[in-house]
Order: structure tokens, then C-alpha cells, then sequence
């Protein structure tokens, strides 16, 4: 059975620990995770202007193919709130980590 994309937003200075973890969570949860603050950051310049507006496209790009947006962390930032905003357009299911696991939670009390 294919998985649904979800896409990990997360603020722009999270810490590479935090977003392997907020990955995991999502992979345990059924879904696989695209978090481009994690991978294509490793292979990007983001100092670079042109790089950092590529990695940008690149992270609109990768949203658009996700079936949901995962906010992640306790404080929304400027550029998850642009991405939400996107997602919102793009009639993208916004939900938070927390959110996400309650959902799960509710269908395996439903298949009992």
C-alpha cells in the first residue's frame, strides 16, 4: 500500500536533530516525510541568493506533491506561515505533529 507524502514545516533555524525526529515521528505514523530543511539543505548553498531561492522552489515544488502540511514545533514563523498559506491555497490538509498522531490514534480505536 502506497504512503501519503507529508510535508514537515518546520522554522528556518530548527536544529538537524529536531527535524530527524520530527521525520521519524511522521514515518512511525504511517507517512512518508519530505522535509527539504533536512535534505536539501545538505547539498544547497543557502547563503548563496540564487541557491537559497532555488531551495525555495524546490520546497514549493515538493509541497504541491503532498497530500498534507505537518507543522512542527511550538512557535509558527514568518516562512511556515507563507508555507501554510500555500498549502491552504493548494487545499493541502494542514495539521500539527500532535494533530497527526491523534488522527492515528482515532482509526485504530475505529478498527477495533
Amino acid at each position: 500500500m502506497e504512503k501519503a507524502f507529508a510535508y514537515i514545516c518546520t522554522a528556518a533555524d530548527t536544529a538537524p536533530r529536531l527535524l530527524k525526529r520530527y521525520c521519524r515521528k511522521v514515518y512511525e505514523l504511517g507517512y512518508v516525510p519530505i522535509c527539504p530543511k533536512l535534505n536539501d539543505g545538505q547539498y544547497l548553498a543557502l547563503d548563496n541568493a540564487d541557491e537559497k531561492r532555488d531551495f525555495h522552489n524546490i520546497a514549493r515544488q515538493k509541497l504541491g506533491r503532498c497530500r498534507m502540511l505537518v507543522v512542527c514545533g511550538k512557535e509558527i514563523s514568518n516562512s511556515m506561515s507563507a508555507e501554510i498559506g500555500l498549502a491552504e491555497k493548494r487545499n493541502i490538509i494542514c495539521t500539527t505533529l500532535d494533530g497527526l498522531a491523534r488522527i492515528k490514534e482515532a482509526g485504530e480505536d475505529n478498527a477495533i
